[in-house]
């Protein structure tokens, strides 16, 4: 759903070899300008399967602009993902648009994410959030009461205000908690990774974009 208000999408069984649900707003200079948000959208007792990524992705790319916020996820059963449980692609998702959304403007900005109470089977990785920008770190995010097996734990890069509570997984190879300039609760045992690399800053335009 593309620029959508007020949804409900409650006891639905939905099997695809992509995404189960997409949430959507336009996107490069035109949705910037148009500035039509989707909001207020409440998913509630359905079943997802067939999806081959991540049982919840969150994506966007310099260039975008605007913003993606308040999304909470709670009481999740999660198994047969191929990726794992969540994942942010927030430096280069999909392909560049034709009239990007230049410099610092560009950056989507990120923030109030909240898990909790969600079990997982078998997720190959537990959170794969290394992929945020320096320059717009992701504000606020809570992994809450998540049980389960997984192969790797959680991977945070550029991310403040985080909250990482009640955490009992087993399963995961080598630290649980894995970061790069991350602020917050919950991250006293946390091994150190390297930071990630945001690839090349959006050019200004040699004119300014016009609404066609």
């Amino acid at each position: 759903m593309d620029s959508c208000k007020h949804v409900v999408v409650d006891g639905c069984d939905i099997s695809t070899g992509d995404d189960c649900i997409s949430l959507k707003s336009g996107r490069g200079s035109e949705g910037y300008a148009l500035h039509r948000t989707t909001e207020d959208v409440h998913v509630e007792h359905c079943k997802f399967t067939g999806a081959k990524t991540f049982a919840l992705y969150i994506k966007t790319r310099p260039g975008r602009g605007a913003f993606i916020e308040d999304i909470v996820a709670n009481d999740l059963e999660v198994s047969g993902t191929q990726g794992g449980l969540i994942r942010f692609n927030l430096l280069g998702s999909g392909k560049q648009d034709e009239a990007p959304v230049p410099g610092l403007e560009g950056i989507p900005t990120v923030r109030n994410l909240r898990f909790s109470r969600i079990h997982v089977t078998d997720a190959p990785i537990l959170v794969d959030g290394t992929s945020v920008h320096p320059e717009k770190p992701l504000e606020g995010l809570s992994l809450i009461a998540i049980t389960g097996t997984c192969g790797k734990g959680i991977y945070l890069a550029n991310v403040h205000k985080a909250t990482i509570e009640n955490i009992n997984v087993h399963g995961y190879a080598g630290p649980l908690i894995n970061t790069y300039n991350v602020t917050g609760i919950g991250l006293h045992a946390a091994a150190p990774i390297e930071a990630p690399k945001p690839g090349d800053p959006v050019p200004a335009p040699s004119q300014p974009y016009r609404l066609h």
